[in-house]
């Protein structure tokens, strides 16, 4: 059985599943990845002949419908070009989609060639700025091929791989820490020390004293460590 997996890469993997709606388009939280604009229809694939890491070993990968290619690659969804033969590495009608825990969404194909080994393909899918680029790392491990696609249509949530920055989610955690911050020091001063009013404010001189603190900030910024000038009356 292959596996689909679709990795939504701005900014990391997107580790949440992908429902499948076709051999090439899945479903996650309502929004749609579909790489059916990316896919040849007249039997040939729409990224031919990839050069692999390892030399003599190219790649070919079409999605949604199968292409031929050489006498070792009829109707594929991948095929493994050398200098002597070609292999199918997969099928569409393989396709399925999984979370990876490593590579996140990315698709997995399976086939039997023409000698009876069985091969798996797995093209890793990256959201990007263009409308698909295609690399191949090869063979890793025995009959297991991999390669890792970037393109505008996995970007999720119009052109985005969702998820937040790494500033978004440094602003969240100042502002739970402050409200944490602020909540448990008011209930420690109100129960545990009895305060009433303003004095429930933990640390309240500090929280007095901060806009005097900010603008000798900005004075020392400005004025750095010049003595400020002054005229003796005449």
């Amino acid at each position: 059985m292959a596996v689909l997996t679709l990795v939504a890469a701005v900014g990391g993997i997107l580790n949440i599943d992908c429902i499948k709606k076709t051999a090439c388009s899945c479903e996650i939280n309502g929004d749609i990845i579909d790489l059916t604009p990316l896919a040849n229809k007249n039997n040939t694939p729409r990224f031919k002949d990839v050069q692999g890491t390892e030399p003599g070993s190219q790649f070919s990968w079409n999605p949604c419908y199968p292409f031929s290619e050489g006498v070792g690659c009829t109707n594929v969804s991948a095929c493994q070009k050398q200098v002597w033969a070609t292999y199918a590495i997969g099928k569409q009608e393989s396709a399925e989609f999984i979370n990876d825990p490593i590579n996140g969404l990315t698709i997995h194909y399976q086939a039997i060639d023409t000698v009876g080994v069985i091969r798996d393909s797995y093209v890793s899918i990256d959201c990007g700025p263009n409308e698909g680029d295609l690399t191949a790392q090869g063979e890793v491990g025995q009959a297991k091929y991999y390669m890792t696609l970037k393109t505008k249509y996995a970007c999720v949530a119009g052109g985005s791989a969702g998820g937040l920055s790494a500033g978004s989610i440094l602003i969240i955690i100042v502002i739970c820490a402050v409200v944490v911050y602020l909540i448990g020091g008011v209930l420690v001063m109100r129960f545990v020390k009895g305060a009433r009013g303003t004095e429930m404010i933990p640390n309240e001189s500090f929280w007095k004293s901060l806009p005097g603190l900010i603008k000798d900030g900005g004075k020392f910024v400005i004025h750095g460590c010049k003595a400020e000038k002054s005229y003796a009356s005449i």
